[in-house]
């Protein structure tokens, strides 16, 4: 395995080590990154940034899968405590209008407009409890999560470093660069609502070169500057049927907790796509009813994915069939929502191989270099790189791949913080370089 070399600006790397450490201890689950948001907020404008969060940003649109109230008065009164009642930011955010959009313009004198960059860096955490073992860094070192049953178990305490060293690089020596960024610091990835929002943004309309990055995946070191992911789509279920005393009078009823079984048999049954790769699951279930009735409804989530759009709405329009004739055999009736999406779409090849060529020019070694990989999970940054490519201009996603201890998601989830550094050094040359 090719190793990573150190990252050649040491207080750079000191710099982003305090910072991803700072974040990596207050994790905050999607759509209820209060905390994380305002302190991202107050450093942007300190640096100079023109900051849009909360009401302002969102205008009339709204979280599309937010938590649940409690969930969410939690998160907001904890952030409250930690920052105090007179913050600035946090009021607006209320209702789970988190995230931010930053904004900066270069002042080198330029013959022609420079172009408008847009980055992307996700910020929400996992409820996942992070381990305590001595092996695991951020336990030994004393930076592990203080939020019971949350934690940063894939790599977006990174994603926004990376995107603060960034901002802190571009605003120090705005004389040397000409164009406009905007910095794009998108809640809620974890459950596919942030990106399709984040889309629908002026800001991103904008955007002519467009980048985007995640930490791990690949568990080895590795720079993928064209990675696309599988296309997903989430469902929540629910079957009706009739309740009825279980051993007086079963024949009164309409089992929905049978239909709900069938049905999941069923989904797991369906063909594959020849085409690409294609995957189902069902992560939840739950019927709330006593032994001796006849369940009257049932409730459960699943999802299926694709290696492009079309193989996901060829599983999707499979799984409905599976649902109608479980409910059919029954006697039930059935509904369902999307929960969340998850779009496919290809990189520009033009900007991909400009990112690889900056790469070999800021000293990253040609063996770690990779033109492609399709990933086998969903990122809704998908719905970004659609949008700015639509417009007509570029985008691409970028992996940076490290050893990711005991894989993503995962509560000994941890990543190689040179490739903070090396990040950073990357997106900023392109930049520079306009």
């Amino acid at each position: 395995m090719a190793l990573l070399p150190p990252c050649p600006d040491t207080a750079l790397m000191r710099e982003l080590s305090e910072t991803r450490r700072c974040f990596h201890r207050i994790p905050e689950l999607s759509w209820t990154e209060y905390l994380t948001s305002a302190r991202l907020c107050a450093e942007l404008e300190a640096l100079g940034f023109a900051v849009a969060w909360g009401q302002a940003l969102y205008g009339t649109q709204k979280p599309p899968n937010p938590p649940d109230s409690e969930t969410d008065r939690i998160a907001y009164e904890r952030a409250e405590q930690l920052l105090g009642a007179g913050n600035r930011y946090l009021p607006s955010m209320q209702g789970n209008r988190t995230g931010l959009v930053a904004t900066l313009e270069g002042s080198l004198p330029a013959a022609q407009p420079g172009p408008v960059f847009g980055f992307r860096f996700d910020i929400d955490a996992l409820p996942v409890t992070e381990s305590q073992d001595a092996n695991h860094v951020p336990a030994a070192e004393g930076f592990a999560s203080e939020h019971a049953g949350i934690m940063h178990a894939c790599g977006h305490d990174g994603h926004l470093t990376i995107g603060l060293g960034l901002a802190r690089r571009l605003a120090a020596g705005r004389a040397r660069w000409a164009g406009k960024v905007h910095f794009f610091f998108q809640p809620a990835e974890e459950v596919a609502g942030g990106g399709v929002l984040f889309a629908g943004l002026p800001q991103m309309a904008e955007v002519e070169r467009f980048l985007t990055l995640h930490l791990g995946i690949v568990d080895r070191y590795r720079i993928i500057f064209d990675a696309t992911w599988i296309a997903a789509r989430i469902y929540d279920v629910v079957f009706h049927g009739r309740a009825s005393h279980a051993g007086n009078a079963p024949q009164n009823g309409r089992n929905a907790l049978l239909a709900a079984c069938q049905a999941v048999q069923g989904l797991y049954a369906l063909p594959r796509h020849s085409a690409g790769m294609s995957r189902v699951n069902v992560g939840r279930f739950a019927s709330d009813n006593a032994h001796n009735v006849i369940a009257d409804e049932v409730r459960f989530r699943y999802e299926v994915r694709g290696a492009d759009n079309d193989i996901c709405e060829f599983m999707a329009a499979a799984a409905e069939q599976v649902l109608e004739g479980a409910a059919r055999m029954n006697g039930v009736t059935w509904e369902r929502r999307v929960f969340a999406e998850f779009s496919s779409y290809p990189n520009s090849l033009e900007l991909a191989e400009r990112v690889a060529a900056t790469a070999l020019e800021i000293g990253l070694p040609e063996a770690l270099l990779q033109d492609s990989f399709l990933v086998s999970a969903s990122e809704d940054a998908g719905f970004l790189i659609q949008k700015v490519r639509e417009q007509g201009g570029e985008a691409t996603h970028l992996i940076l791949g490290s050893p990711v201890g005991g894989g993503h998601h995962c509560g000994t989830f941890d990543f190689d913080e040179q490739m903070l550094g090396w990040g950073v050094l990357l997106f900023e040359r392109l930049v520079m370089d306009g």
